[in-house]
C-alpha cells in the first residue's frame, strides 16, 4: 500500500461483536457506519472480535464481513479470540481454542490473519494474529518470521503494529499466563523484535481505552465499539477509560498522534454481570433463538 502524503489518518475500531444470532450491538454499529462513511481517512483497521460467535459458526463470520462491506473506506483486519478461538494452552478451562479449521474459516471471510504493508517511505503497518503464538499451527512460525523481517528491513520507516491482545494487563513483569493478554514468553519475544524500531502498538480485547509505554514501545488500547465490561470496576479493575468508542491515529511525517472518540449516539451497554455468570452460561447462550424475533415473524405472516 503506497501513499505519498506526509499526513495519514487511520481509524482504529475494535471489538464490534457483530452477531446474526445475537444482534445486541447493532445499534452502535449503525451509528458507526454513518460516522465512518462521513469521515475522510486513509485506512480503517479493526483489531479483532468482529463477531460474537464466529469461532462457533462460520455464517457469523460471513455476516460480520458483509457488515464491514458497508464501510466506504479501505478496511483491514486482525482476528480476535471470538473470531478464531483463544490462545493455547487453555489456561481458563473450557475455552474455544484456535484450530487450523477456525483459522481457515476466518481467512475465507476477512483475508490474511497477519500482514505487513508500507505507507510510502515513512510508515510500515503490521497486523498480527494474537492467538497464533503457542498454537503450533503452520502460521505461527511464518508470523514470527514476518515480524522479525519487517523490523529488520524497515529501512528507517516507523512501525505501527495492530493486534487483538495487549502485551500485558498491569505490568510487563507479569508471569502468570492470562487470556487477557499475550502469554509472558510470547510478549517478550515480540518485544525483543520490535523495541529497536520504537513501534506504536495498537490493540483491543480489554474494552478499555488506555496508553502505556514499554522499552520504547508506545501502546494504545482501543475501546470496544459495542459494550463495556463492569463499567465501575466493582469486579474487574478499570485499566483506563471504560467507555465505548474508537481511536483516530494521525501520522504527520514520522510523528504519531491519536485521539479517543466517544460518539454521542453510542450506547454504553455494560456486560459486567454476563462475565460473572456461572460456568456453562456462554456455551448455552447461542442454543436458543431469540423468542421475541420468532414471535414478530409469526405476527408478520
Amino acid at each position: 500500500m503506497q501513499n505519498s502524503s506526509d499526513r495519514l489518518r487511520i481509524i482504529q475500531i475494535s471489538d464490534p461483536h457483530l452477531g446474526l444470532r445475537r444482534p445486541f450491538f447493532q445499534h452502535n454499529w449503525e451509528v458507526l457506519v454513518d460516522l465512518l462513511n462521513a469521515e475522510t481517512c486513509d485506512l480503517i483497521v479493526c483489531t479483532g472480535d468482529m463477531t460474537i460467535e464466529g469461532v462457533e459458526f462460520e455464517d457469523e463470520l460471513a455476516f460480520a464481513a458483509k457488515q464491514f462491506q458497508r464501510l466506504r473506506g479501505p478496511v483491514v483486519f486482525v482476528p480476535g479470540n471470538h473470531d478464531v478461538g483463544n490462545s493455547l494452552p487453555d489456561v481458563r478451562g473450557g475455552e474455544r481454542l484456535i484450530t487450523a479449521a477456525r483459522r481457515e474459516a476466518y481467512i475465507r471471510h476477512f483475508g490474511p490473519d497477519f500482514w505487513s504493508r508500507d505507507f510510502g517511505d515513512i510508515w510500515r503497518l503490521i497486523g498480527l494474529n494474537s492467538m497464533l503464538p503457542g498454537s503450533g499451527l503452520d502460521g505461527e512460525a511464518e508470523q514470527l518470521s514476518m515480524v522479525e523481517e519487517a523490523a529488520a528491513t524497515a529501512g528507517g520507516r516507523r512501525l505501527m503494529v495492530f493486534k487483538h491482545k495487549p502485551f500485558y494487563i498491569r505490568t510487563p513483569e507479569e508471569t502468570v499466563a492470562s487470556q487477557s493478554a499475550l502469554y509472558p514468553e510470547h510478549r517478550h519475544r515480540l518485544k525483543e523484535a520490535l523495541s529497536p524500531t520504537g513501534a506504536v502498538i495498537c490493540s483491543g480485547h480489554i474494552h478499555d481505552y488506555k496508553t502505556a509505554s514499554w522499552d520504547g514501545l508506545d501502546q494504545i488500547w482501543a475501546p470496544s465499539t459495542a459494550f463495556v465490561m463492569d463499567r465501575d470496576g466493582a469486579h474487574r479493575p478499570v485499566q483506563g477509560i471504560r467507555r465505548t468508542g474508537y481511536v483516530v491515529h494521525t501520522l504527520s511525517g514520522a510523528d504519531h498522534h491519536h485521539e479517543f472518540v466517544e460518539p454521542t449516539h453510542f450506547i454504553n451497554i455494560d456486560l459486567g454481570n454476563w462475565m460473572r455468570a456461572p460456568a456453562g452460561f456462554h456455551a448455552l447462550y447461542h442454543a436458543e433463538p431469540l423468542r421475541g424475533l420468532i414471535l414478530a415473524s409469526e405476527v408478520a405472516r
